[in-house]
């Protein structure tokens, strides 16, 4: 082979290898472009959902850029614990107007009964006590009622805004742990299910104990 040959057979050796290094080139290029061009905190990775609160707000895109694979339990978390607090919220402002509306309406019929009742003089003796004394019973039958919707609307009440700490909690933690360049330890998210665990447990029992009356429904939907 001649000189001029060889030197052909070299150039277009060098071509071929250039060709083949250019799509590995243009993917990191990209790829460094596109990590240069992220979002470096979180006020800038959840610059919407801040705008839209009209507070600071983290959220999951920041996690998920900043812990990768590490943040699957704690967005679990995040949004189990958000799922709940939105279902409290909702459950505290229905039994709240379930209080006033037995307070309000019912305690107001009762009363208007007794009246009813005490003011007819048609009706004597014995017959005019019995019904004095099933319209007070009635009364206060309601007033039992009353005081299991306020109990009930306390315990869904309470267990929202201790969901509301919990998740804070979770979200300030995991943010000091980027912040610090460290990990999340499996320990971190056992100390955040637990909390969760006896926040759930709490709510049970403090919600059972708000009127005699069972309501088992309720907590299917947890």
């Amino acid at each position: 082979m001649s000189m001029i040959s060889r030197l052909i057979a070299t150039v277009l050796a060098a071509a071929f290898i250039g060709l083949a290094a250019l799509p590995n080139a243009y993917a990191q290029t990209k790829e460094n472009s596109e990590r240069v061009a992220s979002p470096s905190s979180f006020l800038e990775a959840c610059a919407d959902k801040i705008e839209a609160r009209g507070r600071l707000r983290f959220c999951g895109e920041y996690f998920r850029e900043k812990l990768g694979p590490q943040a699957d339990a704690l967005l679990y978390l995040r949004d189990r614990i958000t799922g709940l607090r939105a279902s409290h919220e909702e459950a505290s402002a229905e039994k709240y107007e379930s209080f006033l509306s037995a307070i309000y309406i019912v305690a107001f019929l009762t009363i208007v009964s007794i009246v009813l009742v005490a003011s007819d003089r048609r009706i004597k003796g014995t017959a005019k006590w019995a019904s004095l004394s099933t319209s007070v019973a009635l009364l206060i039958v309601i007033g039992v009622m009353a005081i299991g919707w306020l109990g009930k609307y306390r315990a869904e009440y309470a267990a929202q805004v201790e969901l509301g700490i919990l998740r804070d909690r979770i979200e300030a933690e995991a943010a000091q742990v980027i912040s610090t360049g460290k990990d999340i330890t499996p320990e971190m998210v056992v100390a955040w299910s637990t909390e969760l665990s006896s926040i759930g447990r709490r709510f049970a029992e403090n919600y059972s104990d708000a009127s005699p009356l069972p309501e088992l429904e309720r907590f299917h939907t947890q």
